[in-house]
This record gives C-alpha cells, structure tokens and sequence, in this order.
C-alpha cells in the first residue's frame, strides 16, 4: 500500500560549503516515502547524535516506527557498497588519506552489527568498534589509527598498519561470501502509520 496523499512536486535540498559541510533537506512526503523504503541515510539521520532542533512528536513517532520499516538486508547492501567503493577508489595503494580506510572499516563493521542484530548501526563510530570489535589488540589499532588523523591533515597520504588492514580484509572477505545468504526475514509493512504521520503534521504545522 503506498501512501495515499499525493502533492504536485517534491522539495529536495542539497548544498555543500568549503568546509566540506553537507545540508540535505527533504520535504515531508517524500521522507515518508523513503522511510517506508527503509533508506539507510534517512535511519541515520534519526540515529543522530547530534541535533540541532526537532519536532518532537514526529521524531519520536518516526522512531517508534523503525523496527517496522527497517530492512536488514537493505542496509546491509548500503554499507557493503560503502567499504566496496572506497576499497576499490582508494586502497589499492599503499598509503591513502586515512579517512578513507576508516570509511572502508566502519562499512564492515556496520555489516557485522547488522548480520549480529538485524537492526540499525550505530552512528558513532567508537559505539560501533566497541560492539563489533571483541579483539583487545584490534581496538587499540583503531585507537591508534583515530589519534594520527586527528594529528594529519585531511589529504595526507599515510599508510595504515598492516594488522588493521588484515583484520578489515578478513571480514571484508566474509561478507563477499556470505552477504548473497544472508535473508533475514522481513514483512511488508503497511502505510496506514506514515499516513497518519503525514496527515497530523500538515494540520499542526499548517495552523502556525
């Protein structure tokens, strides 16, 4: 069942600053939409450890949704494309900037939690290493890895240590051979929800 209200276009917005500061807005029936789909970037968005302003009501409805409309399979697709692309953009040398092997890594290990729980990732990273990475040894790599970014500058090439890189190709490997069986169960969810959603913002918001 899709969502019965229909509008005429739909407001998408996309600016980038030399800060290299991203703002991505989407108007509200086209959000609904893509939530109903389970969109990855939409999931992490309500994940946000950081927000700026909120209507409460339709965040902590559109929250209280999630276990309903996310997809396991989906998101695992988005984070396997994640680790994919940056492994084969950028490390097939034998240094790169840094951020793009932690790209590559919290890719992976955005997989495993999925694969563990079926349920969305964690949008900080440390939350993510510290319930994927059982490896002591592992950990204090990353740690590592963390502090000489922050040290470097953006585009500087250095080279990751060699463990790190085993430990991140090992799962990345496990994935290509596994994520093709992994089908966890999901029902079809109806849209009755989002369109209640959908029809009480317009009204509340519609009457300021």
């Amino acid at each position: 069942m899709e969502l019965e209200f229909e509008i005429l276009f739909q407001v998408v917005i996309e600016h980038m600053y030399d800060d290299d500061v991203d703002l991505v807005g989407w108007e509200l029936l086209k959000t609904l939409r893509l939530f109903q789909k389970s969109n990855p970037s939409l999931m992490e968005w309500l994940h946000s450890p950081i927000i700026y302003r909120a209507d409460e009501d339709f965040l902590s409805r559109m929250r209280a949704l999630e276990p309903a409309y996310f997809t396991p399979i989906k998101t695992m697709y988005h984070y396997g494309s994640i680790y994919i692309k940056h492994d084969k953009r950028y490390l097939h040398n034998a240094a790169y900037p840094l951020k793009r092997f932690l790209y590559y890594l919290r890719g992976i290990l955005a997989c495993r939690w999925i694969e563990a729980r079926q349920t969305m990732p964690p949008v900080l990273f440390s939350e993510l290493v510290q319930a994927t990475v059982a490896e002591e040894p592992i950990r204090q790599k990353i740690d590592e890895l963390l502090a000489l970014k922050r040290q470097s500058k953006e585009n500087d090439l250095k080279e990751v240590d060699s463990i790190l890189v085993e430990y991140a190709r090992h799962w990345a490997e496990h994935f290509e051979q596994t994520i093709a069986s992994f089908r966890p169960e999901h029902e079809k969810t109806s849209s009755e929800a989002l369109d209640a959603i959908l029809f009480d913002m317009v009204v509340s918001h519609g009457e300021r």
